[in-house]
């Protein structure tokens, strides 16, 4: 970086993080003219691309928010629903600092699916149309009438009220 004051390459004194982690700070100091200063270095903002092709700012607290509603009364760890978050967030800066809202929503059920079914299917139907993954899920998306139950194994043994009262045990 060169200097402010008279346009002479600095070298850097320090550097440390800043701001929790998301800048860095640097202390530079011009050989030139012997002037000290302070620069932060911060990395572009995620830009999440929604379907008709706007983009907004990647809202960490927003998506966090849609998992713990899907999560809600499931026994999910909020640690997990953090690293799914991170991992989102990677992803994003990997990709060039952009993510469609579609691949969003695919990471996140690539992140529900081991940990909790039920939080999983919660989330994938919020998402706008068909599931764009199928996630080794028994149960196409989209299709009724199918013979594939999406309870677990436990709950897919005993009958369903309906088959009771039509005695189909």
């Amino acid at each position: 970086m060169d200097c402010p004051a008279c346009g002479t390459h600095t070298r850097t004194l320090e550097t440390r993080r800043a701001e929790a982690g998301a800048a860095l700070r640097r202390r530079r100091e011009c050989p030139g003219c012997g002037q000290r200063f302070t620069t932060f270095e911060r990395r572009e903002p995620l830009m999440v691309v929604k379907r008709g092709g706007r983009r907004q700012p990647f809202d960490r607290a927003k998506l966090l928010a849609g998992l713990v509603r899907a999560s809600h009364k499931r026994d999910v760890d909020p640690r997990d629903l953090e690293a799914i978050v991170e991992g989102i967030e990677r992803a994003g800066h990997a990709g060039g600092g952009e993510l469609s809202a579609e691949r969003i929503g695919e990471l996140c059920l690539e992140g529900l699916a081991p940990l909790d079914r039920g939080a999983f299917l919660q989330f994938a139907g919020t998402l706008p149309g068909p599931v764009p993954v199928d996630l080794q899920n028994p149960r196409k998306y989209g299709e009724s009438g199918g013979t594939d139950s999406v309870r677990s194994e436990e709950d897919a043994a005993r009958p369903t009220p309906r088959e009771r009262a039509r005695g189909d045990n």
